[in-house]
């Protein structure tokens, strides 16, 4: 369901590999329903999660398998933020869940989400472009 997500507009992929939506962060479960209502496409949008990721390392340093990378990794053709999972399922198994990574994301926490997209999208007009 992630990549449809984050085509359809709903987010970015953050580094602990899950969308980050700029009102809700990581802190929800995707679901699709199929149908052939007309509705309008919805763009992919940017709103700065990328470059925040790229210098945030709090997932990364509360992961205890350390399963999250903290650069991007070419997964299937494609440079990406990337979750090693052979990492995190033993600990997910052995813990009966996990959601560290999700729960500490500064994008998680509830009200926050928008003024930090608020925020990096006025230092991208700063920088004289869009991130």
């Amino acid at each position: 369901m992630i990549p449809a997500a984050i085509e359809a507009g709903f987010g970015e992929l953050g580094k602990h590999g899950s969308v980050i939506n700029p009102e809700f962060g990581s802190a929800f479960r995707l679901g699709a329903v199929l149908t052939d209502a007309p509705f309008e496409p919805t763009p992919k949008r940017t709103f700065g999660v990328d470059e925040f990721c790229l210098h945030c390392r709090i997932c990364e340093e509360a992961c205890p398998p350390e399963a999250i990378a903290p650069e991007k990794k070419m997964v299937r053709g494609v440079v990406k933020w990337s979750v090693n999972f052979d990492r995190c399922i033993p600990f997910f198994a052995e813990t009966s869940g996990c959601a560290i990574c999700i729960a500490v994301c500064p994008w998680s926490r509830p009200g926050v989400g928008l003024n930090l997209a608020a925020k990096l999208a006025r230092r991208s007009e700063r920088k004289g472009g869009t991130e």
